[in-house]
């Protein structure tokens, strides 16, 4: 099976990436098998897998999600023309050869939670936010934690880590 990700590039253009072996990761991190250098990209975002002629995206805990024809998953079956979305990237699903052309394609938006109202704020239903309030007056602040920032390069797609 001959897997691509087509890029749809905001200028309409489409660049390709070859899945380079059987278990691919894609995340922020260098050593990911596609780098994708933007901060809305977890460090190690998702994987595709390939096995027995199925392809299969999964996300690996995700802050901002990963996004399969614009519905967040945890994990599905990936399809030939398929749009696999991270962030403000798009994919387009090309398995042996299938869509062959994806010019002029628009990338579909990913849909928002519904959202219910809480004390005047809106919120995402069948949240856990009472829970996470909960957690915070029970933690240990007393000493400090730091979150380490990496500048990271800007938003221009063209800088994907060669595969």
């Amino acid at each position: 099976m001959q897997v691509n990700l087509l890029l749809l590039k905001k200028d309409g253009s489409v660049k390709p990436f070859n899945l380079p072996s059987a278990v691919t990761t894609i995340g922020r991190r260098q050593d990911c098998d596609l780098c994708l250098p933007i901060p809305v990209a977890s460090r190690k975002h998702c994987e595709i897998n390939m096995d027995q002629g199925r392809l299969v995206v999964r996300d690996l805990g995700s802050k901002n999600g990963t996004f399969v024809n614009g519905k967040k998953t945890e994990e599905v079956r990936l399809k030939p023309g398929d749009q696999l979305r991270i962030g403000p990237v798009t994919f387009v699903i090309q398995i042996d050869g299938s869509p062959a052309d994806v010019t002029g394609v628009k990338p579909i938006e990913p849909v928002h939670e519904p959202m219910d109202e809480k004390n005047g704020d809106k919120v995402p239903a069948d949240n856990h936010f009472d829970e996470f309030i909960q957690d915070l007056a029970n933690a240990d602040l007393s000493e400090s934690q730091s979150t380490e920032i990496h500048n990271l390069p800007g938003d221009d797609m063209t800088t994907f880590k060669d595969m």
